[in-house]
């Protein structure tokens, strides 16, 4: 019975790293990027949610102190990642989110650096 559940769980294990060992590949999510001015920040939304796994932040020069945010929901936002220190651009961001906007709230304008627009991409693997 020992030699069963031996056979079992070194099984499962094969199978688990076999499903982390595939490559999977970024594929950019290939429709129109808006950009909106609100109170709390940029929003960066596409039509429709996507799983998105990773953005990418595209400027010029370097921001301070930033939040990142996922929308989750009509009015729900989801946070992502915290910038305390001055960053350069590009910005990537790995995530998992379904979602079709990304709010940037920068709460102190120390850097001389400007947001031009944020790039979704979903994942694929090798296989497909």
């Amino acid at each position: 019975m020992n030699r069963l559940y031996g056979i079992l769980l070194i099984t499962i294990f094969a199978i688990g790293c076999a499903v982390l060992m595939t490559e999977q590949t970024y594929l950019r999510v290939e429709l129109p990027v808006t950009e909106k001015f609100i109170p709390t920040g940029l929003v960066y939304s596409i039509p429709e949610s996507k799983e998105i796994q990773k953005i990418i932040i595209l400027g010029e020069g370097t921001v301070h102190n930033i939040d990142i945010y996922a929308r989750d929901g009509e009015f729900n936002w989801k946070e992502i990642k915290r910038f305390k220190d001055t960053v350069s651009f590009p910005i990537e961001i790995t995530m998992v989110a379904n979602t079709d906007a990304i709010r940037i709230l920068q709460k102190s304008l120390t850097g001389k650096g400007q947001i031009h627009t944020v790039e979704f991409y979903t994942v694929t693997s090798e296989t497909q």
